[in-house]
């Protein structure tokens, strides 16, 4: 397989210490023109896109709306100075009746992405709030936990999604020591996937993990012009799946 030279690009300046060690990126603030210009085939990002998913995990039906903004974040530090993200809402909600209506709030997020020159789409961390409620509904308590930001604490940036992605890589989606270490490995490239919404070509699938949580993993589905069109989660507490039941804003 002829691998890209975008792909090889980054693998030199890449340090990797074994096979099983997932590929950490390197940040190059020189390597981001024009960061919030995010097209990459599968993970598409044009300000005011909106796309909606429902499905069961956990046990329990839950909708989850993703949001790309047009605003940025601008205020990184240490080696992330100057660089410019594109703010994504990610908000989960209780769907007591699985009809995909939206019932208690129980996550709301802000997402931080880039894209690099190489057509790379990079991940810098996010804020996020887990809400708790009793059983009558009302809010007892949230949590902060997760929160991470690229250049803080020690925090790394890391990828979630290559231009160019080839299968068997294995690499860091993110990186915050005992807070946030996301990693994947491409399985499948070139498939095509049916879904609620409709059938789909040129998609590949991901399986996403953490070392944090040993034994759960989620497989996911991403496809050309679209992004993340379904999650399966055959590992977590009574399984879990998730498909891409709506968008807007859409080319």
């Amino acid at each position: 397989m002829k691998i890209p030279l975008s792909f090889l690009a980054l693998m030199a300046c890449t340090s990797i210490a074994s096979a099983a060690t997932p590929l950490q990126p390197t940040f190059r603030i020189d390597n981001f023109n024009a960061p919030l210009v995010i097209d990459n085939p599968w993970w598409p990002m044009l300000a005011g896109t909106r796309t909606v998913h429902h499905g069961l995990e956990d046990g329990e039906c839950q909708v989850t709306e993703i949001q790309v903004t047009r605003s940025a974040k601008r205020d990184f530090t240490g080696a992330y100075a100057g660089l410019a993200a594109r703010v994504v809402i990610d908000r989960v909600w209780r769907d007591p009746r699985c009809d995909g209506k939206r019932g208690l709030l129980l996550e709301d997020t802000r997402d931080w992405y880039g894209q690099d020159n190489g057509g790379n789409v990079w991940y810098f961390g996010e804020t996020t709030v887990e809400y708790e409620y009793d059983e009558a509904g009302h809010r007892i308590g949230s949590s902060t936990q997760g929160s991470w930001e690229a250049g803080r604490n020690g925090a790394k940036a890391g990828i979630v999604m290559f231009r160019h992605p080839v299968v068997g890589t294995y690499y860091r989606q993110e990186y915050f020591a005992g807070e946030a270490e996301d990693e994947a490995t491409i399985l499948r490239v070139g498939i095509r996937l049916a879904t609620p919404l409709g059938r789909f070509h040129d998609c590949l699938k991901t399986r996403e993990a953490t070392p944090l949580e040993p034994g759960i993993f989620e497989n996911k589905y991403y496809c050309a012009n679209l992004g993340v069109v379904r999650v399966e989660a055959p590992s977590a507490h009574g399984g879990a799946e998730l498909v891409l039941s709506g968008l807007e804003g859409v080319r």
